[in-house]
């Protein structure tokens, strides 16, 4: 396990946990039995066949299921598409991640299978510094939320906001003033000063784009494309913003659209912020 780890077989995002499954891997492992007492296990889980007495250990039971919904067994096309043959990533929760990272991929290498070859982990989402939980605890309603914010600021603050390493306390006031910073006075005021511009001066109508883009637009949103497709959106955020900054600058310094009779920048409407 050690080995398909630091040889790159199998890779643990961001570094930090990493180290931790390294760390444990690296402390002494000791074999673990697939079954429990149905006593301790409160007589949930499935039965041990010919022993009444055990049942399946649950993370044997559900980790299997990643291959076993797609016929694992019956060797039918979803098999291959989606684990055989393809990239296999887990987007997984830090509390987790030693089910994931060390005992699924030793189950599957003694069943002869492919193991993941790519875990993302991410840490807790809190609300007044404690855990997010389903069934004690703070508790949060994303439906609520996308009513009250719509689902772009959401999205937004998840994107942005969220560390991806460190746990992440949410409160409302948070997620209205990234979707006022960026989305409404970064590229909202954008759209809003390109749209007034092309109204203004070319009643409306699109002018061919340049054949030459502005290379430092380009290669922030070749850089946020990157970043969104490593599972590091926060990065990829950040870059979408230079992309913005680098915008607004331009039309800043070259006033596009504006014909030379008419040198004045025109006066554009403030953006809409969420209250």
């Amino acid at each position: 396990m050690e080995e398909l780890i630091t040889a790159g077989g199998l890779t643990i995002a961001p570094v930090e946990f990493r180290s931790e499954v390294l760390a444990f891997l690296r402390s002494g492992l000791e074999d673990i039995s697939v079954s429990r007492s149905a006593e301790r296990a409160g007589g949930w889980g499935i039965p041990v066949p010919g022993d009444p007495s055990q049942v399946i250990y649950v993370w044997f039971d559900a980790l299997v299921n990643y291959i076993s919904a797609l016929g694992y067994g019956r060797k039918g096309p979803d098999l291959a598409r989606w684990w055989t043959a393809s990239e296999r990533i887990h987007v997984i929760g830090k509390g987790i991640s030693r089910f994931h990272a060390i005992y699924w991929p030793a189950f599957l290498a003694g069943a002869g299978e492919v193991s993941p070859n790519r875990i993302v982990v991410h840490p807790y989402l809190t609300v007044g510094g404690a855990k997010l939980s389903k069934s004690s605890g703070p508790q949060l309603d994303p439906t609520e939320l996308v009513v009250a914010y719509g689902p772009d600021a959401l999205r937004r603050w998840f994107a942005r906001d969220v560390h991806p390493s460190v746990d992440t306390d949410f409160t409302a006031e948070r997620l209205v003033s990234r979707a006022n910073e960026d989305l409404a006075g970064g590229l909202g005021n954008l759209i809003t000063r390109i749209i007034a511009l092309i109204h203004r001066y070319r009643r409306g109508e699109v002018p061919r784009p340049g054949t030459t883009p502005l290379e430092a637009v380009a290669a922030a949103c070749g850089d946020a494309r990157r970043a969104f497709t490593d599972f590091r959106p926060r990065e990829g955020c950040q870059q979408v913003l230079e992309a913005v900054a680098v915008a607004n600058r331009e039309i800043e310094r070259t006033q596009p659209l504006i014909p030379p009779s008419e040198p004045a920048f025109p006066r554009l409407p403030p953006p809409v912020e969420f209250e």
